[in-house]
């Protein structure tokens, strides 16, 4: 199995983005999978375990103490073969990427992703092979603003037996 942890953005910004993505989607047809999820910002590279239960209580007492916090949402960018929201950088993201990797490394032998070395923060809209369909779904997003302050008051935990987009499903919720 395969655990990922990330921070649930708000239900409305949810709906806004998706309403906006869906609509323009219709002309374009990428692929949908990363709504299988909450609208959401990873917190680090997803990783395997075979401590499952024992490591999703460990990340709810560590994220249930968190306090809500603020990010910044910016316009959509492509990296290759997805479509994301980048997120802007702050103290309070980078130091739960930093707790998360070396709490999980320490208690649980669970080695930093090389990606989580220079981790970018980042809400998913779309993955696609598509790289020209991606190219034509960012440009009519940016006739809708998206950057704004979200405040994030939710993080969510969740498993999967292959690890592939749309694959995860969400078996914590944890409000702070």
């Amino acid at each position: 199995m395969y655990i990922w942890v990330g921070c649930k953005l708000p239900e409305h910004f949810e709906q806004q983005i998706r309403s906006v993505c869906l609509e323009q989607n219709k002309a374009l047809n990428l692929n949908t999978d990363a709504f299988s999820l909450p609208q959401h910002v990873s917190l680090k590279i997803s990783f395997p375990s075979q401590r499952n239960e024992e490591i999703l209580k460990y990340l709810e007492a560590f994220l249930s103490v968190q306090a809500p916090f603020s990010l910044r949402i910016r316009s959509a960018q492509q990296q290759g073969n997805i479509l994301w929201l980048p997120v802007e950088e702050n103290e309070t993201l980078r130091q739960l990427h930093q707790q998360l990797d070396a709490r999980l490394e320490q208690r649980f032998g669970i080695a930093q992703h090389p990606f989580d070395k220079c981790f970018l923060f980042h809400s998913t809209l779309f993955m696609d092979e598509d790289t020209d369909k991606l190219s034509q779904m960012r440009k009519a997003l940016e006739a809708f603003p998206v950057e704004q302050v979200l405040q994030v008051d939710t993080f969510l935990l969740g498993l999967s037996e292959n690890n592939l987009p749309g694959q995860y499903r969400i078996v914590r919720q944890i409000n702070v």
